[in-house]
């Protein structure tokens, strides 16, 4: 077993409690805010140490505990932000060092070297002291092949390559007893449209008495609760996909919501429906998007099961 295998079956084997886990985090972030102040030759091992102990944390952790302990996400966000500082600052500390060089210093420095070598300092320089030092570092031979060019080029074989045959899929049908699918999916599937009625109401609704498009984030975001967030943005591309609604950015860049104007004269048969997209969203840009609207309410206030 290697060593890395060996240290991951410890790290899966001993794990930690919420508590253990959020004081190593604080002392991994102590340590990346002392270093921030201090730069010195261990700053960078230090350093590793601390981001080794939150990565072992990292991994030692699931989705559902992040979840529910977003105190320890939000710490180690703070650790990544730190550690970036520091090597920050290390970058500047070590670009501070490298212009120290004086190139001119350095060769008249040489120059005096030379001539102290020489047996009357006064005539120029004999670079040539230099010889037995410098030609070492330089490859006397060159690397070189009598090889090449002396066999003929053998016949390049052309390969014919066979046309690929169609396979058919040969699958045997599965067939599922048409009641238990309803008992299972009925209640759920119901939940869904009633809660996508609602919201579509509520867009309409607010365009009629406000005519102008409502702000996307703003109808989404409830204060506290995640995943929330995430259900009403896949309600919102529910809509979307069947051509309800409409997302897209206003003359200032915000992304904004509104109903769809159908076309008039539009065939009964028409089944013509939107793009549906899902936007992507995490615990970091949640956020920060809470601390933006900072809404105490959210608009989308109803429960899903009725």
């Amino acid at each position: 077993m290697s060593e890395s295998s060996a240290a991951s079956s410890d790290s899966s084997s001993c794990r930690r409690s919420p508590r253990e886990r959020k004081d190593c985090l604080k002392r991994a972030l102590e340590q990346t805010l002392v270093l921030q102040t201090s730069i010195n030759k261990s700053t960078i091992n230090k350093l590793n140490e601390a981001i080794t102990e939150a990565d072992i944390i990292a991994t030692q952790t699931d989705i559902q505990e992040k979840v529910f302990n977003q105190q320890e996400v939000v710490m180690d966000s703070l650790i990544m932000i730190s550690s970036s500082k520091v090597l920050k600052t290390c970058t500047v500390s070590l670009t501070k060092k490298m212009n120290d060089y004086d190139y001119t210093d350095f060769a008249q420095k040489l120059v005096k070297h030379i001539q102290g070598m020489s047996d009357n300092p006064e005539l120029p320089p004999d670079w040539s002291f230099l010889e037995p030092k410098v030609t070492t570092m330089f490859k006397r031979v060159p690397n070189c092949s009598t090889i090449l060019g002396t066999l003929e080029p053998l016949e390049k074989k052309v390969i014919v390559r066979k046309k690929p045959e169609q396979r058919v899929a040969q699958q045997a049908a599965m067939i599922v007893p048409e009641k238990l699918v309803r008992d299972v999916n009925t209640n759920d599937e119901d939940s869904v449209e009633r809660t996508v009625r609602k919201i579509r109401k509520l867009i309409i609704s607010y365009y009629k008495e406000k005519h102008e498009p409502l702000d996307f984030f703003k109808l989404i975001l409830p204060p506290d609760d995640f995943g929330r967030t995430v259900r009403n943005m896949l309600y919102i591309s529910f809509l979307v996909k069947d051509g309800v609604v409409t997302v897209r950015k206003d003359e200032n860049g915000n992304l904004v919501v509104q109903p769809c104007r159908k076309p008039k004269n539009l065939p009964r048969t028409d089944t013509r429906t939107g793009v549906q997209n899902i936007i992507s969203i995490n615990m970091k840009y949640w956020t920060i998007l809470k601390e933006t609207y900072k809404e105490e309410e959210p608009m989308i206030d109803f429960d899903e099961n009725k």
